[in-house]
Formats: structure tokens, sequence, C-alpha cells
């Protein structure tokens, strides 16, 4: 079947003008953008199949927050991802875990979502200009379910 339509949350003015270049090789299909950070645009979300979360803090303050002080940077938006999943919907992002799952990563998965995947994929090599902040060589994968 393929998929019905792909939805993107950009913030960065100078990607969102790729995209509207990008787009133009897509006329036929339904691709669309949320221009904004997507706690701002959270109100023009709709209910998905799939979400991947793909985001990095944007400023220190936020790295702290979320980042050290969390289990994982996307546990954030873990209430938003469970409120805009369909009924069987996944949900997967980048977890920064190299081999295995901790123990409160999947407690605090378990309590938005009803069941989990887990795959460690690898080797990873990112490109030299990459600004994810991807340490290590494999990733552990989660699909968590709705």
């Amino acid at each position: 079947e393929g998929v019905r339509s792909h939805t993107i949350v950009e913030c960065n003015d100078a990607v969102v003008g790729r995209f509207r270049a990008w787009r133009e090789g897509y006329r036929d299909r339904d691709i669309r953008l949320l221009h904004g950070r997507w706690q701002d645009v959270t109100d023009q979300f709709e209910h998905y199949d799939a979400i991947f979360f793909h985001t990095y803090p944007l400023t220190e303050n936020e790295y702290f927050d979320q980042v050290v002080r969390s289990v994982t940077f996307a546990e954030h938006f873990f209430p938003t991802a469970v409120a805009h999943l369909r009924d069987g919907g996944v949900f997967t992002y980048l977890t920064q875990e190299i081999d295995s799952l901790s123990r409160a990563h999947q407690r605090l998965l378990h309590t938005h979502f009803q069941r989990l995947t887990l795959e460690v994929v690898g080797p990873l090599h990112p490109p030299e200009d990459s600004r994810d902040v991807l340490w290590g060589s494999s990733m552990v994968v989660v699909g968590a379910e709705k």
C-alpha cells in the first residue's frame, strides 16, 4: 500500500527552504511541512500510523533539562506521541543507547505504550558533517506501540 501521507515538523529556516525545493519533485505525494518547533505546532498535529522523533536540544537549558536530567531526550515527547498515534501506531526515536535499554528507559516507555520492540543496529557510519549527538557505533532502535 505504501505511505499515505508524510508530515514533517521543522524549525530551521534553512532546512525549510531546502524542503520547498525538494518537495517540488513529489507533487503527487501528500507531504506536509509544519514550520516551527514541535512544542509550538502540536495544535496542528493529526493522528498518525507512525511517528519518528528526530530532534536535539537547541539551547543549553534544553540540554541540561532534557538530556542530562532525563532518561532519554525523547521522553518529554512521549505523551504527545501517544496522543497523536492511532491505535496500533508505532513511535520510534534515536535512543543513544548502544547495545541495551536501561530499566529506567523501559519503565518509562511502558507507562505510555502497550508493546515494545527493540533492535540493535550497526555498525553506524554517520556523515562527517552530522550534527546529531551519535557517539556509538551501534544503537538500540525502539518501536513503541500504542
